[in-house]
């Protein structure tokens, strides 16, 4: 903080000047202002006199200064009290009748009247505050040793071993290739319709909804969508394949890195026990929060586990105010979301602080690979390779590649989940079965047709399916494609259900009869039907208003 130690001292009233002096050996201050802060600044600042008046404090007040010193001189004044105790106001009249030095409240009180902490106004990242602080000339003299405020030890592993999950990578390739794959126009606002984001979150391998806003706002973030010359919202070349084509760790990284320096995705606001409220009297700042989570976090050993519970009490008591620098625990309007309770004052610091610092690791930490959680149990975690390098305490890991895309015999082609820039590819010219790991499609005259709509020929298909098994495409399969190239579709295999009936006639009534003819797809015999397995139903209850009871066979 900026004050110097002179600075501090001519905002002292004149009553505890004296006292100051005094407990610092210097008797008889100059009676002009000016001259007394002057005399006074020399004697503080004498290192001998320092060494004397450290070894006249007692404990707690040693433990005091460190803790001052060990955050760098200076931290809100709400903070400094609300664990020294307080320091009563009183005015020049009840200085001199009370002589509150003489018995002082607290440590906090005694450090005043010893001229050691000061109370000042600074600015900082969300304003000004008030602050308790220990000038720097004094923190030169005094024989103070920083101590660690953050201790944290591991905790026993999960009894399992933990897999490595990248759900996220793979869903945001899903995203991208579904965009790429479905011409899809944005709202009026920009935003994309319900209707295709659920259709696309039916592919997702974690379909919560958290974990989905945030996946989403990522890519809108980095600017991976944009609009091409028909209006369809379609994937960025450059940067997506890039991201496609980079290794899994680095992938992370990129991810990673994106929500770091993200300012308008605010973590407090997507914790479900919490409803912050958008009064405009009060802001916070979520990369103030994220920073310091992520500084405490750095302090972890890669690969060692922590329980979660241990972690956020170990942030409580060296930094509570991580995210609220001027220690105001009273101007945030936050509901608890069940009760409706307004969550004020430093009790509540385990419902809103703690609540967010979980949220954080077991979420975005968590979805990112940052972090590993084990699957069911979020109460450890542990540092990963790629999150030590993202944190700047190792360097980024290499991984084994993941094994090739195979071509089943079926002419299903399965696409490990590592190989992301190849799924992508896939899902333009083949039709999508499973997403997972592996992820399945299957090449048909449809998904041939979208291809050939997007200039991409089949000698190309051809092509990529050898470079991305690393082996030639089945005999077959290159005689299947080169036949569609010619001919276009030549068969069709489609689900139906069978309407069997005892004579023609009553097919033909049915045929004819406004209310069932419509589930009729096809007469393919005098007495046989085809029917939708979407309607069957339907024709059925249609079939029991006209008096038939129809016969379903045993499953």
């Amino acid at each position: 903080m900026s004050r110097n130690l002179a600075q501090c001292l001519a905002d002292v009233d004149a009553v505890r000047l004296e006292v100051v002096a005094r407990r610092w050996g210097l008797e008889g201050l100059p009676d002009r202002r000016l001259e007394a802060v002057a005399a006074l600044e020399a004697q503080m600042s004498d290192p001998k006199r320092g060494a004397e008046v450290w070894a006249s404090l007692s404990p707690e007040e040693r433990a005091a200064l460190e803790f001052l010193h060990s955050v760098g001189g200076a931290v809100a004044w709400p903070t400094f009290v609300r664990r020294w105790g307080p320091v009563r106001d009183m005015g020049p009249g009840r200085l001199r009748q009370e002589r509150p030095w003489e018995s002082p409240a607290s440590v906090a009180e005694s450090l005043w009247y010893r001229g050691l902490v000061f109370r000042t106004v600074v600015e900082g990242l969300t304003g000004l505050h008030e602050v308790a602080l220990i000038p720097n000339e004094l923190r030169a003299i005094l024989p103070i040793s920083p101590v660690p405020l953050f201790r944290l030890a591991p905790t026993a592993p999960p009894p399992s071993p933990v897999l490595p999950t990248d759900a996220l990578l793979d869903d945001l390739c899903t995203l991208l290739a579904y965009f790429q794959a479905h011409p899809v126009r944005p709202t009026a606002g920009g935003k994309w319709p319900s209707s295709a984001e659920a259709s696309l979150r039916r592919y997702l391998r974690d379909p919560d909804p958290e974990r989905w806003a945030f996946l989403s706002h990522l890519v809108r973030r980095l600017g991976w969508l944009r609009t091409d010359r028909s209006g369809h919202l379609r994937p960025a070349p450059e940067p997506v394949t890039d991201w496609l084509r980079a290794s899994p760790p680095r992938q992370r990284l990129m991810l990673a890195q994106a929500w770091r320096e993200d300012p308008t995705w605010d973590d407090l606001r997507h914790i479900p026990t919490l409803r912050p409220e958008e009064t405009g009297s009060w802001r916070n700042d979520p990369l103030l929060a994220r920073e310091a989570v992520l500084r405490y976090l750095a302090a972890c050993s890669p690969g060692e586990w922590y329980s979660l519970a241990d972690f956020v009490a170990a942030v409580k008591e060296a930094d509570p105010d991580f995210q609220r620098p001027d220690g105001n625990y009273d101007t945030w309007y936050i509901r608890d979301a069940v009760t409706g309770e307004y969550l004020r004052g430093f009790e509540n610091w385990d419902r809103v602080e703690g609540a967010l610092i979980r949220a954080i690791i077991t979420g975005p930490l968590a979805w990112l690979g940052v972090v590993a959680v084990a699957d069911g149990d979020e109460t450890r975690f542990s540092l990963t390779p790629t999150g030590a390098a993202f944190l700047g305490r190792a360097e980024l890991p290499q991984e084994p590649p993941p094994p090739p895309m195979v071509i089943r015999p079926d002419f299903v082609l399965e696409v490990p989940a590592g190989r992301r820039y190849e799924r992508f590819q896939v899902s333009r010219v083949a039709d999508w079965l499973h997403v997972g790991d592996p992820s399945r499609y299957r090449l048909t005259p449809a998904s041939l047709e979208r291809a050939r709509q997007q200039r991409i020929p089949p000698e190309r298909v051809v092509a990529f399916l050898e470079e991305a098994t690393g082996g030639p495409v089945p005999s077959e399969l290159r005689r299947a494609l080169e036949r569609w190239a010619q001919r276009g579709p030549e068969a069709r295999l489609e689900s139906v259900v069978l309407l069997r009936v005892q004579d023609e006639a009553l097919l033909r009534e049915l045929a004819a009869a406004p209310a069932t003819r419509r589930y009729i797809r096809e007469i393919v015999a005098p007495t046989i039907a085809l029917v939708a397995p979407g309607d069957a139903e339907k024709l059925a209850q249609a079939l029991v208003e006209r008096g038939i009871l129809p016969d379903f066979p045993s499953s």
